[in-house]
């Protein structure tokens, strides 16, 4: 199967996991270790193939065709942040700005890039997509990946 082949050559899930299809192109992954369900939150959304996975965490009573997606993934990026900006407090700021954030990624969190912060962060299709935000004195812009 394609899906749980394009999670595993991700390499960096440590333990196993196992799909159960429930229909309408929906699946239940069940992780053998508490760190890779951790680290698939954070790290979506994925693209598998041609496809973007959608992720989200069970909702109980969870019927795939009466369900529609209101809550999806995608990583974002601010553009044009300063290396000083690239802590903890700063970063918290922001997910308080911005909405839920599910994580960073790792060139961010280790301060490997200086030009822009890339987050994981989780929308509200009931709301508008926030373009921009302020912030110690400055307008910052919001760019969407693959959106």
């Amino acid at each position: 199967m394609q899906l749980h082949k394009g999670l595993k050559s991700r390499g960096a899930l440590k333990g196993d996991f196992s799909l159960i299809d429930i229909d309408f192109d929906s699946f239940i992954v069940k992780f053998a270790c508490v760190e890779d369900y951790e680290y698939v939150l954070a790290q979506g959304p994925w693209l598998i193939g041609d496809s973007c996975l959608t992720i989200r965490k069970w909702i109980p009573n969870f019927v795939p065709d009466e369900e529609p997606i209101r809550i999806f993934t995608a990583w974002i990026r601010i553009p044009r942040i300063t290396v000083e900006y690239f802590d903890k407090d700063f970063l918290d700021k922001i997910r308080e700005k911005v909405a839920l954030v599910r994580g960073t990624d790792k060139t961010t969190a280790t301060v490997e890039r200086g030009q822009f912060t890339r987050l994981s962060m989780e929308n509200d299709l009931s709301k508008p997509l926030l373009s921009k935000f302020r912030m110690n004195g400055r307008i910052w812009r919001i760019q969407y990946e693959g959106l």
